[in-house]
């Protein structure tokens, strides 16, 4: 019977393991970033075009591009929203994040000269 007992806690652990890794996921997402640059700072995920907000879209619309890669975005999934002193700015991955952050000020130029 203790091998019974054993099983079920071991499937509950389980169950619960995953379902916190499910929402653990979603809330680092929201914390803000700890790059050595302070004034960057991770917003959640844009989201798909077609679920971000009204605000987002709009933004995304007038973007239209990464300034990282040259991307449209929206080509590589979720486009992710940083924010840099106070303005909003997406990049097309996750992996252009770190390489903003690196340079922020070069990137915001390249947004600011394409306007």
């Amino acid at each position: 019977m203790s091998w019974k007992l054993s099983t079920l806690a071991i499937a509950l652990f389980g169950l619960l393991a995953s379902g916190l890794a499910q929402g653990g996921q979603n809330a680092l997402r929201q914390q803000p970033s700890q790059s050595n640059n302070s004034s960057v700072v991770a917003a959640a995920d844009a989201g798909s075009l077609a679920d971000a907000k009204p605000t987002d879209k709009e933004l995304i619309a007038q973007q239209k591009t990464c300034p990282v890669s040259d991307q449209p975005l929206g080509s590589m999934g979720k486009p992710v929203k940083l924010v840099y002193q106070g303005r909003t700015v997406f990049l097309c991955c996750q992996g252009c994040k770190k390489t903003f952050q690196a340079d922020p000020e070069k990137y915001i130029k390249k947004l600011d000269d394409k306007k």
